[in-house]
């Protein structure tokens, strides 16, 4: 996987958390994972660092990191095989193109398009298809089609419950299995595990 330059075990805090809530884009069962740091956080500048540290090198995740000034950042973990896979599915990239994202199906020109909706004021709800949601989860929390409510994990879980809750114990499983190769593992050994 080579993720990382680093030949020691983690010392960061932040960085151990990280990697933990990253483990579904790590192990490919989540392409995207979006996460905040506010701009009162004492700590910003020294977390971006220890990112930029370790995943500088990174081939199995990429990152962007949004600067929203007085709202904070917004950083954007990518599996670019996964969410490859993900957008590659027709009923996923027709509901994405009705929503002007562009007709050719090209994994940066769909992330810039994102990204330029990060940027701006009105947060872009179809992220959840990035974040591997559901599609039938996506469009009903948008209001379109006719999926009822049926209850709420990480999203709001819309027509039948199965996928989408074997779906988020997959994401709980794969944090979990970080966690424990975060207790028992040198970095070294984690990331040449993938």
């Amino acid at each position: 996987m080579n993720c990382y330059s680093c030949k020691n075990n983690i010392n960061s805090s932040y960085i151990k958390w990280l990697l933990e809530i990253l483990g579904p884009v790590l192990m490919g069962s989540k392409p995207c994972e979006i996460l905040s740091i506010p701009s009162f956080d004492k700590n910003k500048d020294s977390k971006i660092d220890d990112i930029k540290n370790h995943f500088n090198l990174c081939k199995k995740i990429d990152y962007i990191i949004i600067d929203k000034k007085e709202k904070g950042l917004k950083l954007l973990f990518i599996n670019k095989d996964s969410l490859s896979t993900q957008l590659n599915n027709k009923k996923i990239h027709n509901f994405l193109k009705y929503l002007g994202y562009p007709s050719n199906l090209d994994i940066d020109l769909y992330l810039n398009h994102l990204i330029n909706k990060l940027e701006g004021n009105n947060f872009p709800d179809e992220i959840g298809i990035f974040l591997g949601y559901p599609l039938k989860d996506v469009v009903g929390f948008m209001g379109y089609g006719s999926y009822k409510f049926h209850n709420t994990k990480y999203w709001r879980v819309y027509g039948d419950p199965k996928p989408s809750e074997d779906l988020y114990f997959r994401f709980l499983n794969h944090r979990e299995k970080l966690r424990d190769m975060l207790k028992s593992q040198s970095v070294k050994y984690i990331l040449s595990s993938f």
